[in-house]
């Protein structure tokens, strides 16, 4: 019993996958601006365009960190976008594509679901594109500097984002105007003055190819749905574990990593230990078991709920087995007054004497950089487990998968996502760069499939949809994905089939 849907990308900003080292930066104000560059040759322009994008939201108010993604292309790249974004079939210098609908001179303040990612804490902003080629045959034109016009061009694209137009040619255009002068002269940029310290290199981790000298496995446990892969997520900077709101989306074991400076964090995102009740749930209690085991620390994620549960309390008497430092995380913060924070941290050291106790918000990115300045001093001296700009150890088809699963647990409701597999039966790139995906979604009864499928197609064209946009702002590419619905029956109390889906614990 099969059934099908096919879905390709009308149109999809070429912005190619993130690397952690280039987005996070001391400059960047918890900013998260990625540069991606189409050109030949080393970027020249990423410190002048991190500064000067930065700048130009401070001043603006905005107090509430972003993300911001740019684009640096060629003539032809730039015209390919405005084609295809805005059936304009022409060049131009700049593009810019926000996200949200705001007002000029009022900032977004990151409240609402659309002004803050729930996987980040950040509030996205959207993508700016830039023609390298035609900033500089204006700037020759203007008789100004490369890096002035490019800099110009940042300016008007972030006003851009923040609700700024120039429609017409009165009011709207001279306050636009208005703003870019101000916020350049304020940069201490003007046609016949330019600052060399916007190109200066940029300062703190991951500025400089240093050599790793310290990596240690990190392992984070706890219930389930407390929050190990938002934290994951936000740790490593990008999406390498799916979220969702319901208990048991983790299956396997995650690793996701993060290299600053001398130190690689190796982080192993587990399933949340819980009382198994099929043979899959009997595999993810066991991955717990066995990744609380050799490692160099462990956290212990928890809810700021002054009770000590059952799945805590096994976890810890596994902790005080090993020698290894443990730290309890209070997550979810941002839901509690801080001074309930206290009775929670009192009913925790009663049981069990922590290395340290650090209370986070994972959703919005707080305490984190105190979490990870803890870590570093639990890494042992050694050299690199992973290449530098590695962010996980998952295939990219496993991602893939795992996306299009995620999308199922937020479309379905009750048991029907918990009963369902995916698998990745063709994973291949196109010579023009596209990627074929084609994806088989299990469940577990035919009355399930129809439900996976909806009628006239409308639920699986809705999973198929979401998966096919993340799949892409991942992969940085155009996606062509077909996906098909197949019963079989208590496949999560077939050993084999478990095992055939990827679930195999043997060693």
């Amino acid at each position: 019993m099969w059934s099908a849907m096919s879905l390709s990308s009308g149109s999809s900003r070429p912005m190619k996958r993130t690397k952690t080292e280039e987005r996070r930066n001391a400059e960047m104000n918890n900013h998260d601006i990625y540069i991606d560059w189409e050109l030949s040759g080393p970027n020249p322009y990423r410190p002048l365009l991190t500064r000067v994008i930065t700048a130009a939201l401070a001043a603006e108010g905005v107090q509430v960190p972003c993300g911001v993604d740019v684009l640096l292309t060629t003539d032809e790249g730039i015209r390919e976008i405005n084609r295809e974004q805005r059936a304009i079939d022409a060049a131009t210098d700049v593009l810019s594509f926000p996200m949200l609908e705001l007002t000029p001179g009022v900032p977004p303040d990151g409240t609402g679901e659309d002004q803050r990612d729930p996987e980040t804490g950040l509030c996205p902003l959207g993508d700016m594109v830039i023609s390298v080629e035609r900033a500089q045959a204006q700037a020759a034109e203007f008789g100004h500097s490369v890096q002035r016009e490019m800099a110009y061009l940042a300016v008007h694209s972030v006003l851009h984002l923040l609700g700024y137009d120039h429609l017409d040619e009165g009011p709207q255009k001279a306050q636009m105007r208005a703003r870019e002068e101000a916020i350049l002269e304020g940069l201490g940029v003007t046609r016949d003055h330019w600052n060399e310290d916007l190109d200066a290199p940029l300062a703190g981790p991951g500025t400089e190819e240093v050599p790793v000298k310290r990596c240690g496995m990190i392992t984070l446990c706890g219930r389930p749905n407390v929050g190990k892969s938002t934290l994951t997520n936000a740790l490593v900077g990008e999406k390498v574990a799916i979220v969702s709101s319901k208990p048991q989306t983790t299956r396997n074991r995650i690793c996701g990593v993060l290299t600053r400076g001398e130190n690689q964090f190796v982080f192993l995102d587990t399933p949340g230990l819980h009382r198994a009740a099929n043979r899959l749930g009997d595999y993810m209690v066991d991955v717990v078991r066995k990744s609380v085991a050799d490692v160099d620390a462990v956290l212990l994620l928890v809810e700021p709920i002054p009770n000590v549960g059952g799945a805590e309390r096994e976890l810890i008497d596994r902790i005080k087995g090993m020698k290894v430092p443990a730290v309890l995380v209070i997550n979810k913060i941002d839901t509690v007054e801080k001074a309930q924070l206290l009775a929670v941290m009192e009913a925790y050291s009663k049981v069990h004497d922590f290395t340290a106790i650090v209370p986070i918000s994972a959703k919005r990115r707080e305490g984190l950089e105190e979490l990870l300045d803890l870590l570093a001093t639990f890494l042992p001296e050694g050299p690199q487990l992973f290449p530098r700009d590695a962010v996980t150890d998952q295939p990219e088809r496993q991602i893939c998968g795992e996306i299009v699963r995620e999308k199922l647990l937020y479309c379905l409701d009750k048991e029907i996502p918990h009963g369902t597999a995916v698998e990745v039966t063709k994973f291949s790139e196109r010579d023009n760069g596209i990627i074929d995906l084609h994806v088989t979604i299990y469940c577990e009864k035919a009355s399930h499939k129809g439900i996976i499928i909806g009628k006239q197609g409308a639920m699986l064209k809705k999973i198929s949809t979401m998966a096919r946009e993340d799949v892409e702002r991942f992969m940085g590419t155009k996606v062509y994905l077909e996906t098909w619905v197949k019963v079989k029956e208590n496949w999560r109390d077939n050993l084999n089939l478990i095992r055939s889906f990827g679930f195999d614990n043997r060693e």
